[in-house]
């Protein structure tokens, strides 16, 4: 896993170009004719983190799911260190790591505005560090993680009050169908 940082910002973090979230997010490209399979077994997905009590979106009309957790929930205020409790709410997310090349999974890290872009910067890559350090601790395969740190660049709500702020204070966690959940597709056809 390689997170998108300013050069000289946590040894731990590879600096090789990595695609944009958008460029990520754009493939890989799911055959037209395994559409409705890829979406279907991504719908079960999504049903079940709902289930467990994530908040769950989807996009590319259902082939990513997207499942968010308060980052109040995963680390203290100012904080990069992860709580006590944070591997329940994360551990339900290491079997889309047991397979090499199945899934893609994106961490995107959200701040609220309080502080400098500079300290909202460093605390967003310092975070994503941290996710990425537990995954690949407790996960088998996760050459497919990706970290991306928003700081308050993507706020959900505007910064005006305590409730909104907590809003905006997220980390969203991008499941993407890879090569080999495609090809697995293909073959049960």
């Amino acid at each position: 896993m390689t997170a998108q940082t300013p050069a000289g910002v946590e040894d731990s973090v590879e600096t090789a170009e990595e695609p944009s979230m958008e460029q990520a997010l754009a493939t890989p490209i799911v055959p037209q004719k395994l559409n409705a399979f890829v979406k279907g077994y991504m719908k079960r997905e999504a049903l079940a983190l709902h289930k467990a009590g994530y908040k769950v979106e989807t996009m590319r009309q259902g082939e990513i799911v997207i499942a968010t957790i308060p980052t109040d929930k995963l680390f203290a205020p100012n904080d990069s260190v992860l709580l006590k409790n944070a591997g329940s709410l994360l551990r339900p997310f290491l079997p889309y790591f047991k397979v090499n090349g199945r899934f893609k999974v994106l961490l995107a890290i959200h701040t609220d505005d309080t502080g400098s872009d500079n300290y909202l910067t460093s605390l967003s890559e310092k975070r994503i560090v941290a996710l990425y350090d537990y995954f690949d601790t407790n996960g088998l395969h996760t050459d497919s993680l990706t970290g991306y740190p928003m700081a308050a660049n993507e706020p959900l709500k505007e910064n005006s009050s305590r409730a909104n702020r907590a809003e905006n204070r997220r980390l969203e966690i991008y499941i993407i169908p890879d090569t080999g959940l495609i090809e697995e597709m293909k073959n049960s056809k």
